[in-house]
């Protein structure tokens, strides 16, 4: 059997093109409208732009609570 004419067994899973994206209707199916490659880096940039709020969230309105606590303990415990 040669690799020239590979026979897709499975048409849901690999479906008429590439992949068998079934849309979802609302924010599940967001990704799975566009095209592979735009939903793919669409959702890379959004999952980046979620960590660093999350990371900006955490360092500046929280205070950085492991920071603070480690530098309140070198306050009350100076180091001899």
């Amino acid at each position: 059997m040669s690799g020239d004419r590979i026979i897709n067994y499975n048409k849901r899973l690999f479906g008429p093109g590439p992949v068998a994206r079934i849309p979802v209707s609302g924010i599940r199916g967001y990704y799975a409208r566009m095209p592979p490659l735009q939903g793919f880096s669409m959702a890379a940039a959004h999952g980046v732009a979620l960590g660093f709020g999350v990371a900006l969230y955490y360092k500046f309105f929280m205070g950085n609570p492991d920071t603070s606590a480690t530098i309140q303990y070198y306050k009350e415990n100076p180091p001899r």
